[in-house]
């Protein structure tokens, strides 16, 4: 014989955890963001970085003069990246 459980209140409590880890995911993202934003930005005084929310958090939007020679180098212009390593900073590896 099986017995019934009332699974509403579980079910209900359970979502209200999910919805909690997630906004606070989308929260650490977005602080994350700032200060990458912040780190890109002091690194190119010539250019400008900004983090932007969005509805999975958010994200960083780079401009500057030459950003991809920069990143990258060129034939006549060795790398000196900027985002590359504050990117590798945020993931844990650098």
């Amino acid at each position: 014989m099986t017995t019934r459980a009332e699974t509403g209140p579980l079910q209900a409590r359970l979502a209200r955890l999910a919805r909690a880890g997630s906004e606070a995911a989308r929260a650490r993202a977005r602080e994350e963001a700032r200060t990458l934003a912040a780190e890109i930005a002091a690194d190119l005084p010539d250019g400008h970085a900004e983090a932007t929310e969005t509805p999975a958090g958010a994200t960083v939007t780079v401009e500057a003069p030459h950003l991809i020679a920069r990143e990258f180098g060129t034939a006549t212009w060795a790398a000196r990246p900027v985002i590359a390593p504050a990117v590798a900073r945020l993931a844990g590896r650098g």
